[in-house]
């Protein structure tokens, strides 16, 4: 009896560490996502390809990606780059996903307009945000 219970307790421990990885790996594809999409605008915005109608959909991509990433860093999913300041001041960096969001947001909305003269700063916006949460939270 004593060794099922060791097996079970075995089990359930390789389980969490195993759904605890998945979400890493998750939070990992996420964050990603984001800086592919980053890339591929930049490469828009230097005219390195062609392809200013790809602009508003990405920037659209973009803002929904941020929104996704808001809660792809859960209590117990710590692990991968992600700093454990994330989770020990996990108020200022709500706030900095927050901002995140809403850098996001903003480029889309000028990325929509078609407004070329707004876009470099709303995009530039969007990587300050980005490496400013980087800087600190990410190894």
């Amino acid at each position: 009896m004593k060794q099922f219970f060791a097996v079970v307790l075995a089990v359930l421990v390789s389980f969490a560490a195993t759904a605890d990885e998945d979400q890493v790996e998750y939070r990992q594809e996420v964050m990603s996502a984001i800086g592919g999409t980053m890339g591929a605008i930049g490469k828009i915005l230097k005219q390195e390809v062609d392809r200013p109608n790809d602009l508003a959909p990405l920037a659209a991509a973009l803002a929904e990606l941020a929104e996704t990433a808001q809660s792809v860093f859960p209590e117990g999913s710590e692990g991968g780059d992600a700093l454990p300041e994330i989770w020990e001041d996990s108020e200022d960096f709500a706030e900095r996903l927050a901002a995140l969001k809403d850098a996001t947001s903003a480029f889309r909305d000028v990325a929509s307009s078609g407004d070329m003269g707004q876009i470099g700063p709303a995009v530039g916006n969007v990587g300050q945000t980005c490496r400013g949460c980087h800087n600190r939270y990410r190894e």
